[in-house]
């Protein structure tokens, strides 16, 4: 395989230092714009939600000045006329009086206990069409529940008039009301101070105070040109409010969206009115400074990062230099080119790297020539003991001392059944041919079921789990390495009928038990094998299967009896043994 081509550098070293030249800049500088605009930005929610509290203040006193002037006017106007004291004209004179007197006042509608009205006091010009004939009896029962009731707005010409209603009380303050007084009371005055604290505080948008009744009715706006249509309010601030809960006891501040737009807004129920007045700003006017301070900490980052990028370049290049040389040098060693040498430029940590990168091109080139010949010995050992062995030897974890370990394993025994017509017919050429050709692809097989290739002898191989490494399921793998080795093997003898014209058949046997495995020999020479009587029967029924037949002990079908399907092939009399062995065959 031919070495690794050095990679092209993706991010250079140089802009690598550069950026971090300028993180380390600006990110103490970015840190303290961040904070900085963290603190400008509640302290703006808090001085923004400040300011809408004390516009709301504001506006409840105007709206509580210009109808409390009314509702003492129309209080005026209940005891003079409840006044049996008085002669009733003189009642009339005077109440005629208080309506003229009172800038509020411009008329006074009078009803009885009932609710039915009696007559009408204004001046000159007013227009009383909207006056009630009856009063609605939710209006009376407030009325006589308190000094004064606020009823329904009516829609007027230059601003909706609001209905005030006053009970006639001649015993006192306590006592039953004999009649009603109400009048409409103008919101001129009102808007005015809703125009003028929006253009003031607010930005002067339509939107942007509002009045609204329990109906959520807009009373009053901060639009000069438009005069209110007491249609139900679409503010953000009333999106989650029931009309019913609008009580004196609501106050809420916070973000709302509004007609799609971003809003900080302030909610604020009236105390004495039925009413509710909402203060509310764009997020993008109410924050604008944080804006223009954002854009300012930016910038500045943004010009701190872009000239200590530039220093870091300048002394990165310096830095980086040596680097170019090196980085050749090391290309070289990918190419496994140890011959050369680089010098150091410096006393710095470069020029050390450059000293210890030609010490390792050395040590390397003296090493190559070793770790050739250890491959070369490596594969030459595998040809002659277990794979696995040769690692441990290799690692230093196999015992090379005589001697062994009983274990747990499974043996197999392969032979090629009528061996010897086979030599009398093919050349000796072609029998080592042939041999070389089935053992290689058994011993793969073997190899690829985790089991170790123990030795070739003449046509037969023996093999076996379960050492050197552990193999809880050795039975298991082997049987199926000597199902694998048949059905290679028939595959195979097409080619052997084509190439040698022969066809060639195995006689197998399996069993599984405990025995010694280890080095087995002398001091000089040793071979890693099994000894035991686990191996002597494995090789007796290797020698009595029929072609094409694996035959295993009552063992090693026990251990392999969920994976396969054995059929019993009776009591053998085996060689050596004093009682017959049951065994049995692997069904293919």
């Amino acid at each position: 395989m031919s070495p690794p081509q050095p990679n092209r550098p993706g991010i250079s070293l140089r802009l690598k230092l550069a950026v971090l030249v300028a993180l380390l800049a600006t990110l103490p500088l970015a840190a303290v714009g961040l904070m900085a605009l963290r603190v400008n930005a509640e302290t703006l929610e808090t001085t923004q939600l400040e300011l809408q509290v004390a516009v709301l203040e504001d506006l409840a006193g105007t709206i509580d000045n210009e109808l409390s002037d009314a509702d003492a006017g129309l209080a005026t106007i209940g005891r003079v006329l409840s006044d049996a004291s008085i002669d009733e004209d003189a009642r009339i004179a005077l109440a005629q009086a208080v309506v003229e007197a009172r800038i509020s006042l411009d008329h006074a509608a009078i009803y009885d206990s009932s609710g039915a009205l009696i007559d009408v006091i204004r001046e000159q010009g007013t227009d009383t069409s909207s006056i009630p004939e009856q009063l609605p009896e939710q209006l009376m029962a407030a009325a006589r529940l308190e000094r004064s009731a606020t009823g329904d707005a009516v829609p007027a010409a230059q601003a909706p008039r609001v209905n005030i209603l006053v009970g006639m009380r001649p015993d006192g303050p306590k006592g039953p009301v004999s009649g009603y007084v109400l009048s409409q009371i103008s919101t001129l005055g009102i808007r005015d101070r809703v125009v003028h604290l929006a253009e003031v505080h607010l930005g002067g948008r339509p939107d942007a105070l509002i009045i609204v009744d329990r109906q959520r009715r807009v009373l009053s706006h901060s639009d000069p040109d438009a005069v209110p249509d007491l249609r139900p309010s679409d503010a953000g601030a009333l999106e989650d409010i029931d009309p019913a809960t609008l009580t004196p006891m609501i106050a809420m501040s916070g973000d709302f969206e509004s007609a799609g737009e971003g809003m900080v807004g302030t909610l604020v129920a009236l105390p004495d009115r039925p009413w509710a007045a909402i203060a509310q700003v764009p997020r993008s006017l109410a924050y604008a400074s944080l804006e223009r301070m954002r854009r300012v900490v930016i910038g500045g980052v943004a010009g701190v990062m872009f000239f200590a990028g530039l220093i870091g370049l300048l002394v990165a290049g310096r830095l980086t230099a040596p680097l170019t040389e090196l980085t050749q040098f090391a290309a070289q060693l990918a190419e496994r080119r140890f011959d050369g040498r680089v010098a150091p430029r410096s006393r710095d940590e470069l020029g050390v790297l450059a000293v210890a990168m030609s010490n390792a091109a050395a040590s390397l080139e003296a090493s190559e020539a070793k770790l050739a010949a250890e491959i070369e010995i490596r594969h030459d050992l595998g040809r002659y003991i277990p794979q696995e062995v040769v690692e441990r030897v290799i690692a230093r974890e196999q015992d090379m001392g005589l001697g062994g370990q009983r274990r747990d394993i499974s043996v197999m025994f392969m032979d090629v059944v009528a061996f010897t017509p086979l030599t009398e017919r093919l050349s000796p050429e072609a029998i080592v041919e042939l041999l070389n050709h089935l053992f290689t692809m058994s011993t793969e097989i073997v190899f690829r079921h985790g089991g170790t290739v123990d030795k070739f002898i003449g046509d037969s191989m023996m093999a076996f789990w379960g050492a050197p490494g552990d193999c809880e399921d050795h039975a298991e793998e082997a049987v199926s390495a000597a199902e694998e080795i048949l059905s290679w093997l028939e595959v195979a003898n097409e080619n052997f009928r084509q190439r040698y014209d022969c066809t060639v058949r195995l006689a197998i046997g399996i069993n599984s038990g405990s025995c010694v495995v280890g080095n087995i020999g002398s001091d000089r020479r040793m071979e890693y094998t099994a000894i035991g009587e686990v191996v002597n029967l494995a090789a007796r029924l290797e020698a009595i299967a029929r072609p094409q037949q694996i035959l295993v002990s009552a063992q090693t079908r026990a251990q392999a009896a969920e994976s396969f399907e054995f059929m019993s092939v009776g009591e053998r009399t085996i060689a050596g043994r004093e009682t017959p062995v049951e065994l049995f065959e692997v069904r293919l």
